[in-house]
């Protein structure tokens, strides 16, 4: 894991703007989710800089569960409108409804636009 770590690292110090990750072998084909992988290279990486790919609707649900709204998501074009919805708070299942925040206080909008 190291070694993925280091390599992303290299990638964006050479100008790359987002490393993409691939699910295979963490969320997809695996008996049990690898959420140790996904929170090492976060803490490796950096949450902006990195885009995880999430293969179906639960995967995508855990990503914005753990890791809030604006977490960079890659997942197939079919279940954009589904991710969109999720984030806006506006559709979720029993875990998610009505629990995502999306709404920034008006101080932290000013300092996104600057």
């Amino acid at each position: 894991m190291g070694a993925a770590i280091t390599l992303a690292q290299r990638h964006l110090d050479a100008g790359a703007h987002l490393v993409m990750i691939e699910s295979e072998g963490i969320t997809e084909n695996v008996a049990s989710w690898r959420t140790d992988v996904i929170g090492a290279i976060v803490a490796g990486v950096g949450l902006d800089r990195v885009m995880f790919e999430a293969a179906d609707p639960a995967v995508f649900e855990w990503y914005v569960k753990s890791y809030g709204p604006e977490v960079n998501l890659f997942v197939d074009h079919s279940q954009i409108v589904q991710l969109e919805c999720l984030r806006s708070g506006i559709w979720g299942t029993k875990s998610t409804r009505g629990r995502v925040r999306t709404y920034k206080p008006d101080h932290q909008r000013e300092e996104d636009a600057s």
